[in-house]
């Protein structure tokens, strides 16, 4: 410990002392009253009036100054702790030299039982007082050392007052006093020592956790705002990388806007690893937790991983039974993804499998791969944020997000997983999760079988002649979003977000089916444009908002106002799915 803070500390501890050396003084006030009443009622008959009443009278005028020094002087807020101290001790010393003085004047005077009960008063006096005074040594000092010289002079003095073995058990008293006053005081600072250094240990403590939560705090919104800075030009280039039909260009230049797609996507893929991760923070994951048919989740992972294994020459197995699952559908969707898309990742040939079964009634997963495995002392690392293995980092294109992600949406999902890996072996990942799952009927209609019921020219004409209203300030993207959402059988409307235009506008139109908005207008935001239309047309009119902004705030804010969220950088064709879907809901 430093200078400093030995200073500080002891500073501290002789304010824990003065309170306590208060209380005690404010405890005692009523015994220093009724103490020297009650001896001079018990001894009144025997002892001469002049020394009685000069005995009395001294120490009301000092139970006063006592009183005072304690109630009020001590009061004064301008005063050091060790001025109230030297105010408390002469309060307390004017009090009990009253008790000494009683010694030389009164006791003297008295018969021997009096005498007897004056040294009982006196050293009823002391223990009393022991407890509260003894953890300061002046305060003691002035407390005890009054009436002990008052008592042995009395006492010592010829005639002798009391035979030896009174002045025996008077020495042993006063001896046993000043013992008890050592080691209780002793006790008193280590303890209170010892609060004082948990005190300031929880204040460092807390500052650092603080420290810690600002730090988190500032890198998020570092994070949010390089995010949404970069979003920006790169919805953008998806934007005008959809424009291009690369049928028609050469075969050096398709190759060249190939090479550019796959670098934009994997940019895509790395900003969306990091709105996953700002939607689970923020607590704004959907819980969909509904009856499907595992059929279903397989479809669509060996739909979107199928191509990116074969891609590299690897086999992607799925070994399961069909069957019902109550659970969260998509949830599994992005949870499984990530895993399957980690296992591909770090598989240099052989097989990803996929095994999905029934286990204690629950759908139980594991993901087993031929890849390089993990080092046994990296698996508690692996589910970091931005963590990678040094010796696979050059066959990572991502931000090593994923298995963090996967970590929170086990969390989330109450889900156990468990992870085994071998060196040049691989890694299995095992998941039990708390969807129950169901067996299915033999011969039973499925999901999958009543949902497609409806033909696909019925469902296409469910979308025919929509109408979409549009709020975009960038007129290039605006054009692109038209060129689009008219291929797809839309009616598009380009609205204004002045007020007083887009009111002039509204009175020509009698429906809109969908509202598309860009969040950061010139002049207004997405979710007041929205709020104003549907509040013009009296009905929650399906919408959604474009933004680059991630942060935890605006997830919430458009989640609580029902709005849809589509995040930059995205393509149009994506815009124009998520319009459809939204409109078959």
């Amino acid at each position: 410990m430093d200078a400093f803070s030995m200073q500080n500390s002891n500073e501290l501890l002789l304010e824990e002392k003065y309170q306590f050396l208060e209380t005690a003084s404010k405890a005692n006030t009523a015994g220093t009253v009724i103490g020297p009443l009650l001896t001079g009622i018990l001894v009144f008959q025997e002892a001469p009036l002049r020394p009685l009443s000069i005995w009395l009278g001294v120490m009301l005028l000092c139970v006063i100054f006592r009183a005072y020094m304690v109630f009020t002087r001590n009061k004064d807020p301008q005063l050091s702790v060790k001025r109230k101290i030297f105010n408390l001790n002469l309060g307390v010393f004017t009090v009990t030299a009253c008790w000494g003085l009683g010694w030389l004047i009164v006791a003297p005077t008295l018969p021997f039982n009096l005498q007897c009960l004056y040294l009982l008063m006196s050293s009823t006096a002391v223990f009393v007082g022991l407890y509260g005074y003894s953890i300061h040594r002046s305060t003691f000092i002035c407390f005890a050392l009054p009436i002990f010289a008052g008592q042995f002079i009395s006492s010592l003095t010829p005639p002798f007052m009391f035979p030896w073995p009174i002045l025996m058990g008077e020495f042993a008293f006063s001896l046993y006093a000043i013992k008890m006053s050592s080691y209780f005081s002793s006790s008193w600072i280590k303890t209170v020592s010892l609060q004082i250094q948990n005190q300031a240990l929880n204040k460092e403590l807390e500052l650092e956790r603080n420290s810690a939560i600002a730090a988190n705090i500032t890198k998020s919104k570092f994070i949010a705002t390089a995010s949404h800075d970069l979003r920006q030009p790169l919805h953008a280039v998806n934007i005008y990388l959809d424009l291009f039909e690369p049928n028609k260009l050469n075969p050096k230049e398709k190759i060249n806007f190939l090479q550019i797609r796959k670098s934009i996507q994997t940019l895509n893929s790395m900003f969306k690893s990091l709105l996953d991760l700002s939607k689970l923070d923020a607590g704004a994951s959907n819980k969909l937790e509904k009856p499907f048919e595992l059929i279903e989740l397989v479809g669509f992972l060996s739909n979107t991983f199928t191509p990116i294994a074969a891609s590299k020459n690897l086999v992607l197995q799925f070994d399961f039974f069909n069957m019902g699952v109550n659970g969260d559908k998509f949830l599994l969707q992005q949870l499984l993804g990530n895993l399957i898309s980690n296992a591909i990742q770090y598989t240099a040939s052989g097989t990803v499998k996929v095994k999905l079964t029934s286990s204690n009634d629950c759908l139980h997963i594991s993901i087993k791969d031929t890849g390089y495995g993990i080092d046994p002392t990296l698996l508690d690392k692996i589910f970091d944020e931005f963590f990678r293995v040094d010796s696979t980092r050059n066959m990572h294109d991502g931000l090593g997000l994923g298995l963090s992600i996967v970590k929170r949406l086990c969390k989330t999902s109450n889900t156990d997983l468990v992870v085994e890996s071998e060196l040049g072996s691989g890694t299995t990942f095992n998941l039990q999760t708390q969807y129950s799952t169901i067996t299915l009927a033999e011969g039973a209609e499925t999901l999958t079988q009543r949902s497609n019921l409806l033909a696909p020219n019925t469902q296409e004409a469910l979308l025919e002649a929509k109408t979409i209203a549009v709020f975009e300030d960038d007129h290039t993207i605006f054009e692109a979003y038209k060129q689009a959402l008219t291929q797809n059988g839309f009616n598009v409307l380009l609205l204004s977000e002045n007020s007083h235009e887009l009111a002039n506008q509204l009175a020509t139109i009698n429906h809109i089916d969908c509202i598309l908005s860009d969040y950061r207008l010139e002049t207004t935001t997405g979710d007041l444009i929205i709020q104003q239309l549907r509040d013009s047309f009296g009905i929650d009119i399906p919408s959604i908002i474009i933004t680059a902004d991630t942060s935890p705030q605006h997830i919430q804010l458009f989640k609580g106002l029902n709005i849809e969220v589509l995040y930059k950088p995205i393509g149009y064709s994506d815009i124009v799915d998520a319009i459809k879907l939204l409109l078959k809901k």
